[in-house]
């Protein structure tokens, strides 16, 4: 009888340890509002807690576009960088719309992403009067006092995605709009715990790889990765955190430093694409297993689409929708021009990009369709 006991005791401890695997089994898995591929949404605010509304809100009268078209009006870019394929689309969205009103855009200018540049750049465009402004600093805090000058000029302003330090809604700029970084941070977890789920890796140790200046858009992306992850895969273990510069050189030196003292990494979440193929070329160097390490970011370039498409070491991305936000940001920038009150926060949905639809969200982040070495990179 004891030793039937003893058995039975056996049994039903095999049987919990057997449905405790099971439970924990069944927890890996995504929630129904996961977005692996497709439009995100997201409750977005601003540091002060300032909700995103949708872009739908900027509209204008046929009276008002009868008016911007005869009205000569001016509008000047002054970008943090140019020679990327979201800015591009970005300038090319914004003038979609001011081509359309016949507003004229006499001056745009990028920075090299150097405060001291773009503060240049304002300056000589502030020389120029235009009627308005559209700009995303590189710095909120440096740059300040350039900003404010704007304002003292009686120039309209609409910013990209960050305010500079100490300027007001209605007094120093019109609005703010921006792409889903806190969405596109949990667009980021969801399609890194997809990967993980469906390659069988239980435990996964990653890292989290950031800017080392406070800079709010990719703070958000961060602080959207993170809390998803502990909200809904609390099994995925961020081990980590490093900070780089804005020096992609200097990031691919971080990034090996990064995989040689933690070999044991699953993955990584870095803040954007760019910084995200600097960790591609150390892990390529150092000859991680792209099948054995998850990378995740956010926003969307063709050498990283490629990664995608080829199940490199990208497995998606939570896209900004940049030909959009530009839209968004020259009806803003209309709007301020015929004296409208703009809400102080716009906020355009992101788009989540894994392989299930790197061809559709090449075509709708980037504006053209994907190369030929990326299709066939899917096919294969």
């Amino acid at each position: 009888m004891k030793r039937l006991s003893i058995g039975l005791c056996l049994v039903m401890c095999l049987l919990f340890v057997g449905l405790g695997s099971l439970i924990l089994a069944a927890e890996r898995t995504l929630p129904p509002d996961a977005v692996i591929a497709g439009v995100v949404e997201a409750d977005e605010r601003l540091e002060d807690g300032t909700v995103g509304v949708d872009a739908s809100v900027l509209t204008l009268t046929p009276e008002d576009e009868e008016k911007l078209k005869s009205g000569n009006y001016t509008a000047a870019i002054v970008m943090h960088v140019l020679d990327s394929s979201w800015s591009q689309q970005q300038i090319a969205g914004m003038k979609s719309v001011f081509d359309r009103y016949n507003i004229k855009v006499i001056s745009i200018t990028g920075a090299n992403a150097q405060p001291e540049v773009q503060m240049e750049n304002i300056e000589s465009v502030i020389a120029m009067k235009p009627d308005v402004i559209l700009s995303i600093p590189v710095d909120q805090t440096a740059e300040t006092p350039a900003y404010l000058k704007i304002a003292e000029a009686g120039i309209k302003l609409v910013l990209l995605d960050m305010i500079p330090l100490g300027l007001e809604h209605g007094k120093h700029y019109s609005t703010v709009v921006s792409s889903s970084s806190y969405g596109n941070g949990v667009a980021a977890a969801d399609i890194m715990a997809y990967e993980f789920i469906r390659r069988g890796v239980e435990n996964p140790k990653v890292a989290a790889m950031k800017l080392n200046f406070k800079h709010f858009v990719t703070e958000e992306r961060l602080r959207g990765f993170k809390e998803r992850v502990a909200s809904a895969y609390p099994w995925i273990n961020i081990a980590v955190e490093y900070d780089f510069p804005f020096d992609m050189p200097k990031t691919t030196e971080i990034s090996a430093g990064m995989l040689t003292a933690h070999p044991d990494l699953d993955g990584a979440f870095v803040i954007w694409m760019t910084p995200a193929m600097a960790l591609v070329a150390a892990a390529r160097e150092l000859g991680k297993d792209p099948q054995k390490f998850v990378i995740t970011t956010v926003d969307l370039e063709e050498d990283g689409a490629y990664e995608i498409a080829a199940d490199g070491y990208i497995k998606g991305t939570g896209a900004q929708d940049p030909y959009s936000n530009g839209q968004a940001e020259a009806l803003a920038a209309c709007r301020a021009i015929l004296g409208y009150e703009n809400p102080p926060y716009i906020a355009v949905p992101g788009y989540a990009v894994s392989r299930q639809n790197i061809l559709e969200g090449y075509k709708k982040i980037l504006g053209v369709e994907a190369p030929e070495k990326i299709k066939q990179a899917v096919a294969q």
